[in-house]
């Protein structure tokens, strides 16, 4: 059977993520150990102590994140020698699919990702944006009603039932208003930004020049990219989609959906908390879903997938 494993991104954070991991294994924690000497941040502190109105500011955060999902992924190889079928990441989960398939190494991965949670934190101070999840209205009708709406776009479509809208706070507090008139329940998202918007094209500018420094490879795994819905046909388009993926929907019910076209039956989600989990859970509640954030959830995916005892 066709496998999957998907990472996450900005959101999936909470402390002590990958502690177990950390301590279980000596390669894991030589990640952070390179993560903190290429991003001269204190990961480590921040991951395992917080608090969490640290871990979650954006420049802390997504190095975080990354580094988390790669420590969980390396757990995962410690006891699998499974390789899967297809990959791809939500958001800043896209390095780490990157990362797993081959496209860039882990060091490249610390120098771009923290590169790209300070350009995204640079633009997001230059515009009084934020993010707004709708929840139970599908996208068609999303569409129609956003039309009236000008300066809110559409960022996340994440499931059939879960969109994410962006743009200015007060145009969205206008938004979420008018939502909640029609009985429709809206969210506002702790970021600091209207990311995957309009509004951040000029970020997307900023990490094609970073881009250019990195040696990117073709993909030896198949990897779904954010912004199209689609497999990358080779290292140029991976590099195209990064950029484009700053400020352009991330299609997540697309990645999803053509998944399951490429047959995919079995889904494992690598890297802190269930988001991902969930959401595939929704979208295709007839298929396996397993996650590696720690001991517990390793051993449940282990003793299906088969590998070793932990």
């Amino acid at each position: 059977m066709k496998t999957g494993f998907v990472f996450p991104g900005q959101a999936s954070q909470y402390v002590g993520m990958g502690k177990e991991f950390i301590e279980m294994y000596s390669e894991c924690k030589e990640i952070v150990k390179k993560g903190e000497k290429i991003t001269n941040l204190p990961l480590r502190e921040k991951i395992m102590n917080g608090p969490m109105e640290e871990l979650t500011r954006t420049l802390i955060c997504q190095p975080a994140v990354f580094c988390i999902s790669l420590v969980c992924w390396t757990a995962f190889r410690k006891n699998s020698d499974l390789v899967p079928d297809f990959v791809a990441g939500h958001s800043l989960g896209e390095y780490t699919a990157l990362v797993v398939s081959g496209v860039i190494n882990l060091e490249e991965g610390f120098y771009i990702v923290k590169r790209r949670a300070q350009i995204m934190d640079e633009i997001s101070q230059k515009v009084n944006g934020t993010l707004l999840a709708v929840i139970g209205m599908k996208i068609g009708e999303l569409e129609k009603v956003i039309k009236n709406f000008e300066g809110v776009e559409i960022s996340n479509i994440n499931s059939y039932s879960q969109i994410i809208v962006g743009g200015e706070k007060e145009k969205l507090i206008e938004f979420s208003k008018f939502l909640k008139g029609r009985g429709v329940k809206t969210i506002f998202l702790k970021v600091t930004g209207p990311f995957h918007t309009s509004f951040m094209k000029p970020a997307g500018q900023l990490l094609e020049e970073e881009i250019t420094k990195i040696d990117f490879k073709n993909p030896e795994i198949p990897v779904f990219l954010n912004y199209s819905g689609n497999l990358a046909r080779d290292k140029e388009e991976v590099k195209e989609g990064l950029v484009k993926q700053l400020y352009s929907p991330v299609k997540w019910l697309d990645i999803i959906k053509n998944m399951e076209k490429e047959n995919v039956e079995i889904f494992v989600e690598v890297g802190p908390k269930k988001v991902l989990k969930k959401l595939i859970e929704s979208i295709l509640p007839d298929k396996k879903v397993f996650n590696v954030e720690d001991k517990n959830s390793l051993e449940e995916t282990l003793n299906y997938l088969g590998g070793k005892n932990v």
